[in-house]
This record gives structure tokens, C-alpha cells and sequence, in this order.
């Protein structure tokens, strides 16, 4: 795929210049494979080693099961039917500096429940504690189970809409 083994190139920041060096690669290899044509000759190349992630390229969080989902799917629904907002299934979690993916919240409400009243919560089912840390860095409430988001729609937001009217 003539992807640039620069790692630098592969950061959001830097797309532009990923693609100035892709550009370059496939060129290259467009030109080497026709000169090797007229020379009657097919060129075998290196292709070198594949690419490999490392523990610091990983993306934190995410769905691992299709039950992990299916449970998901189902509480961004219930909150849907309270008359809250939306959340978002797999909310990328982006640092506001760099541009650069932190992580992926398993369900969120970047905006809140009831957006510009309630504060960014999200649902985090068997994530890490280093996502964890992240998402409380960026100023999200989150919940680590199902029951507690529910107790904190029911008692704290539900209730003071209640009292409100």
C-alpha cells in the first residue's frame, strides 16, 4: 500500500505530509515497475518488515464483544426514550491540542444528556483505568456500569426535571 514507515507521518497532524510521501512512494514504485517493463524484466522488491503497533501506538477502549453492544444499544435507547439526548456509540476521544485519537468511549454524551445544562458523561464498560483517567481529564462524568448511569439519569437528572416544572 506504500504506506511511509515514518511514524510521525502517521499522527492526524501531519496527514498532509503523510500523503506528500505517499505520493513520492507510489510514484517511485509506478516509475521503477514501468522502467523494469521496457527492460523486459519484472523487478522483485524488498518490501521490508510490516508495520507493527507498539503499547504506545494502541488505541484505548472500544467494543469487545458483540454482547458488550447489544448492551450498549440498548441503554443508548432507554436514555433515547427518557427525552435525553443521543449518545454516541464508540465517542473518539480526541486531545483538543494535537488532533491525536486518546481513546474510544464505549457510549457518550460529548454535549451532555441535556446538552448545555448537563456536563459530557459517558459509559465505560471494561475499559481501562488509563482510559478512565482520560475521560476524567477531559471533563467527562463517567460510570463504569449500567446501573449507576441509570441511578444518575433517574435521581439526578430525571428527578431535578421533575421538581423543575
Amino acid at each position: 500500500h506504500w504506506i511511509p514507515m515514518d511514524r510521525e507521518l502517521w499522527r492526524i497532524e501531519n496527514y498532509l505530509d503523510f500523503l506528500a510521501a505517499r505520493r513520492e512512494l507510489l510514484a517511485k514504485a509506478g516509475n521503477d515497475f514501468l522502467y523494469s517493463l521496457q527492460e523486459g524484466q519484472v523487478l522483485e522488491r524488498d518490501l521490508g518488515e510490516p508495520a507493527t503497533l507498539t503499547v504506545e501506538d494502541r488505541i484505548l477502549g472500544g467494543v469487545s464483544t458483540d454482547d458488550e453492544e447489544e448492551i450498549l444499544l440498548q441503554v443508548a435507547g432507554w436514555v433515547s426514550e427518557q427525552g435525553l439526548a443521543d449518545g454516541e456509540l464508540l465517542y473518539q476521544l480526541v486531545d483538543e491540542e494535537t488532533g491525536s485519537l486518546l481513546g474510544i468511549l464505549d457510549l457518550a454524551w460529548p454535549d451532555g444528556m441535556q446538552p448545555r445544562l448537563t456536563e459530557p458523561v459517558a459509559l465505560l464498560l471494561d475499559e481501562s483505568d488509563e482510559l478512565v483517567e482520560m475521560v476524567q481529564r477531559a471533563g467527562f462524568r463517567f460510570f463504569r456500569s449500567v446501573e449507576a448511569l441509570r441511578l444518575y439519569i433517574e435521581h439526578e437528572i430525571l428527578e431535578a426535571e421533575a421538581v423543575e416544572y
